[in-house]
């Protein structure tokens, strides 16, 4: 005789199952997708990285906020990474400043579990995706 999932166990396999789908997903895209596309899905992932934190914060789910925030971070990190910076003139430069500041303060609401700076990176980088996908 089977026994019934619990509530926790339920929500524990939807979890996994998402997860599994979005990584095939990711891999799939990655595949097939030129590096601006790479680009644009790097910003809504981290913009769906913040939603998500904001969510876990309000939660109390410290593990999937820390989690969440890290993953947001180290995108951020890898945009500023891919930066020309010899080619990219101004533009590149001032990136790379506002990409740095976005991980710091990052890291500092990370650290603090503030909401409201959450919500203030998830509109900068939500700003930066828009310019992105109009100049690409």
């Amino acid at each position: 005789m089977e026994r019934a999932l619990s509530k926790k166990d339920q929500n524990m396999y939807r979890r996994s199952a998402l997860s599994a789908y979005a990584d095939i997903d990711v891999q799939t895209k990655t595949s097939t997708e030129n590096p601006q596309e790479l680009i644009t899905l790097l910003f809504e992932k981290a913009c769906v990285l913040m939603r998500q934190s904001q969510e876990q914060l309000k939660r109390e789910d410290t593990e999937g906020f820390n989690n969440s925030t890290s993953h947001a971070m180290q995108i951020v990190l890898g945009l500023r990474g891919v930066l020309d910076m010899e080619n990219g003139g101004k533009l590149a430069a001032q990136l790379y400043e506002t990409y740095t500041a976005i991980s710091a303060a990052l890291f500092k609401a990370r650290a603090e579990s503030d909401a409201v700076s959450i919500e203030k990176l998830y509109v900068a980088l939500s700003e930066l995706k828009e310019g992105w996908e109009m100049v690409k």
